[in-house]
């Protein structure tokens, strides 16, 4: 049998969820500049490496939008409680993925490459992250609840 979990749950998951991402890449980061401290940084369009990782920043931050719009599109008004609280956890996690993947490339860019631009690539990836910080009335609205519903959550 499936556990379902509750509102209150995912309020409670949602930005712990997010924080421990969010730490995993700071920190991920943080380790490898430690580990091999470089100063140089080249902005150099022949590197194929470098067009990957602003394909993959493009992508990752498009890609998140859209299967977040997607996914929360499908939730329907007529949906039980716990069926919108799936359906929203599911398209938080995949937009939250669609930005830590390119994130977590750059670093390991950087590694390979000994050049601080993937860094501050990933950098930016970060900071478009922190944008994503699941709030509960955003969530809520996100949801497509009934008023009934929404009385019953608040």
């Amino acid at each position: 049998m499936k556990a379902q979990q509750t509102p209150a749950a995912l309020f409670k998951t949602l930005p712990l969820m997010f924080l421990a991402l969010l730490a995993g890449m700071v920190i991920m980061g943080g380790i490898m500049y430690a580990m091999k401290p470089v100063t140089t940084y080249e902005l150099d369009f022949k590197n194929p490496f470098l067009v990957i990782m602003l394909i993959a920043m493009i992508a990752g931050i498009f890609g998140s939008n859209l299967l977040y719009n997607f996914n929360k599109n499908k939730i329907d008004l007529k949906d039980s409680t716990e069926s919108k609280v799936a359906r929203i956890q599911q398209a938080v996690i995949i937009r939250f993925a669609f930005v830590e993947g390119p994130a977590l490339l750059g670093i390991i860019l950087y590694v390979k490459e000994a050049n601080l631009i993937f860094l501050m690539l990933s950098a930016m990836m970060v900071l478009y992250f922190l944008t994503l910080k699941p709030a509960k009335e955003k969530i809520m609205d996100d949801m497509n609840l009934t008023s009934e519903q929404k009385r019953d959550l608040e």
